[in-house]
């Protein structure tokens, strides 16, 4: 039983570390928003009346791309996990293994 149990928990460590790998882009994400709507605050009153496209629009842009690439790192996250729980059991455990008692080295 502690054989199963090895795997399991090293896809919870996994899980947790990728858990915490998104709470870190998050959280940087919304420092970063606070700091461009102070950058915004800053710059607007000064260039306000140039040419081409509104800051908030160039600004507005940028977020929604963070956000997309948000949903693209959750989407992976989500495909990951589903394949690790479509592999056999087995499989890891058996791959270390072999790599330990096979003598080869895979680098």
């Amino acid at each position: 039983m502690a054989a199963k149990d090895a795997p399991e928990a090293e896809a919870g460590d996994h899980e947790d570390s990728i858990r915490e790998t998104l709470a870190t882009i998050l959280e940087q994400s919304r420092q970063t928003l606070e700091l461009l709507r102070t950058l915004i605050g800053l710059i607007l009153p000064i260039v306000g009346d140039q040419e081409g496209p509104p800051l908030e629009d160039l600004i507005a842009t940028l977020v929604a791309q963070n956000r997309d690439l948000l949903t693209i790192t959750r989407r992976i996250q989500a495909d990951v996990r589903a394949i690790g729980d479509r592999l056999p059991a087995g499989v890891s455990s058996e791959q270390n293994g072999q790599g330990e008692s096979g003598g080869a080295v895979c680098s």
